[in-house]
């Protein structure tokens, strides 16, 4: 299951909510990293892998995580 998708202006910062302990976490945002960025981050709260989605738009940035899958 997805998490809820948090939209911000375009600043340094985004949020997402770790899909296994419900905290919302701040992380720093790249911009020059591409419109589309995934990238696995661990929660500093209970160290769960989460997979998380940045979608930037003309004057939004979307931000979501969701479990990381096992590819084994």
């Amino acid at each position: 299951m997805d998490n809820e998708e948090k939209a911000t202006s375009l600043d340094n910062d985004g949020k997402y909510v770790c899909d296994s302990c419900g905290e919302e976490i701040v992380i720093p945002l790249d911009p020059m990293g591409g419109h589309n960025q995934e990238y696995v981050e661990d929660c500093p709260v209970c160290c769960n892998p989460n997979l998380i989605h940045v979608q930037w738009d003309d004057d939004q940035v979307r931000v979501w995580a969701e479990p990381e899958q096992d590819p084994h």
